[in-house]
């Protein structure tokens, strides 16, 4: 069989042309494999990196309280699942049984890098000549959070009811009472956007109080077109308007649209004086009981008072909008403020509607704030909090409904007044006006019909924008409206997961807006930065 080495005349050549050959074939054979490890190591390190990212958001999610090897423990699992999502197909079946990766974190400075090796197949010579030496590739990647710049703004509701415990049947104390917990939680949540390693310039912060209409704030004079006109005329005695607005239904639906001030004007707040509903009807129950009967805002010129009710000025707000802004101290006052307002119900879409309106761009003008148009990678965030169904409030003494000690007159139905006029019948001399959202319904449960409606439209829009909804549940465990009010929420917010409905005490409220603190915070730009590419 070796005979052809003794062959003198074609021996040597012989051997150069196997030797040749196989030279040739080996040579091409590491000349694909080069290809091949190239191409392995690239498709590797894309799935690291993003692997890398998706570990380096959910780090931003973590309770700051858990050990190292509780976060390495939550980590692992999206790493692994990851990396193997972005493999190819061919290459993922081989990979998931010898993909082998180490998670390295830094809470503090907000960092996470991969290390991972795997065999991803498809080497030729180097596997038959080396074996192990090539089988896997490895890749690494680090990754780290770096600053996106953050409008948040929390819209809260100051419904009379904000002032009743947070425990279902007992009585409020200082600090029980909803409003003061809701305070508490959500200067914990102001905390921990700010209370951060390094720059926090790029976070800005706004509030909008709401019950059936907001307080746009006195100074804001030219926002209205009726100051000081027709039955709108404060008199003398009671303060100024006070910067509470009705709504724009009436304009085009202009009450859930993005249309500014200068592109269409409110009407200003103004609470009519039951004294003035008809006065016959009044003065024949009077007679018959033989003591006054009493409206639910009967105030006049002639008993002019600065007092909460009655008053021209009842159901508005005190505590006005706050506009986005830097300085946490403007923020940390207004929440330490803020406080119950009743007067008409609740309509929660005003808190949709208003936030939206001092998130987008196209508002910051009227805020007086500097166009943001260029910024796109900022992050915008509504948080919104109730304790109440959507409601125009019947308390039995409004136009048509009087109430002498415990004795109700009623007549007809209609609701104390809204942002919206009063809901039910009446005349426009009793404050009813006929072209509002409210017009012409002959129930209670017809008008909660027609806010929830408008707060699924309101949060749409908002969603629509970008815009990531948090909602917030302070209704008291055991409400027999906690459900729908639970369910209703859940349905505004981005997700399941964005929307905090069983508050049931001051702990979990802290809780809630702790967590909700943290997920704004890990909403942050992931940059990655390959750290070695290499084969074994």
């Amino acid at each position: 069989m070796f005979s052809f080495l003794q062959d003198n005349r074609a021996g040597a050549g012989g051997i150069s042309s196997v030797l040749v050959g196989l030279m040739c074939l080996t040579g091409v054979a590491f000349i694909s494999d080069h290809r091949i490890i190239v191409h392995n190591r690239d498709i590797l390190l894309g799935a690291v990196d993003a692997a890398g990212t998706a570990a380096t958001r959910r780090l931003g999610e973590l309770a700051s309280d858990l050990t190292d090897d509780e976060v390495t423990a939550q980590l692992n699992p999206v790493v692994r699942r990851y990396i193997l999502a972005n493999l190819p197909d061919g290459k993922r079946s081989r990979a998931e049984d010898t993909l082998e990766f180490t998670v390295t974190h830094d809470r503090d400075a907000g960092t996470v890098r991969v290390d991972a090796a795997t065999d991803l197949g498809g080497a030729l010579a180097g596997r038959w000549l080396w074996g192990d030496l090539i089988e896997k590739t490895v890749a690494s990647s680090g990754n780290e959070r770096t600053a996106v710049p953050v409008d948040l703004v929390l819209a809260i509701d100051v419904t009379g009811s904000m002032g009743g415990s947070i425990h279902l049947g007992q009585a409020a104390t200082p600090t029980t009472s909803r409003i003061a917990v809701v305070r508490t939680a959500a200067q914990s949540l102001v905390a921990a956007l700010y209370d951060q390693p390094g720059d926090t310039s790029h976070i800005a912060t706004g509030l909008v109080p709401f019950n059936t209409t907001v307080n746009i704030g006195s100074s804001r004079t030219g926002w209205v077109s009726d100051l000081g006109t027709g039955h709108k005329v404060i008199p003398a005695g009671f303060p100024a308007w006070q910067g509470c607005i009705e709504h724009r239904a009436q304009t085009e639906d202009r009450d859930l649209s993005l249309a500014t001030p200068a592109e269409a004007k409110f009407t200003s707040w103004f609470y009519p004086s039951t004294l003035t509903y008809r006065p016959a009807e009044r003065q024949t129950l009077e007679d018959e009981v033989g003591s006054p009967v009493n409206g639910e805002n009967d105030w006049s010129s002639d008993n002019a008072h600065t007092k909460y009710a009655p008053s021209p000025h009842y159901g508005c707000p005190r505590d006005a909008i706050v506009p986005l802004t830097n300085d946490r101290a403007t923020i940390d006052d207004a929440l330490a403020a803020l406080r119950p307002w009743g007067g008409g119900g609740t309509m929660t879409h005003l808190g949709a509607v208003w936030g939206r309106r001092l998130l987008a761009s196209s508002w910051r003008d009227s805020w007086g704030l500097p166009s943001d148009a260029g910024n796109t990678d900022k992050r915008k965030v509504l948080v919104l909090l109730t304790d109440g169904v959507n409601d125009a409030y019947d308390d039995n003494t409004y136009p048509g409904k009087y109430r002498h000690g415990r004795t109700t007159y009623r007549r007809d139905y209609g609701s104390q007044y809204t942002g919206y006029g009063r809901a039910g019948t009446g005349t426009a001399a009793e404050g009813y006006l006929s072209d509002r959202r409210l017009t012409g319904l002959t129930s209670d449960s017809e008008d909660r019909d027609v806010l929830n409606d408008l707060l699924e439209d309101a949060c749409q829009l908002v969603k629509d924008d970008g815009i990531t909804v948090f909602t917030v549940s302070a209704v008291p465990r055991g409400h027999p409206k906690e459900t729908e009010i639970r369910d209703r929420l859940t349905a505004c917010a981005t997700s399941a997961s964005h929307a905090f409905v069983e508050n049931n005490d001051a702990d979990r409220m802290q809780e809630s807006f702790q967590k909700i603190g943290k997920m704004v915070q890990g909403i942050r730009r992931v940059r990655s930065t390959p750290v070695a590419q290499k084969s074994e």
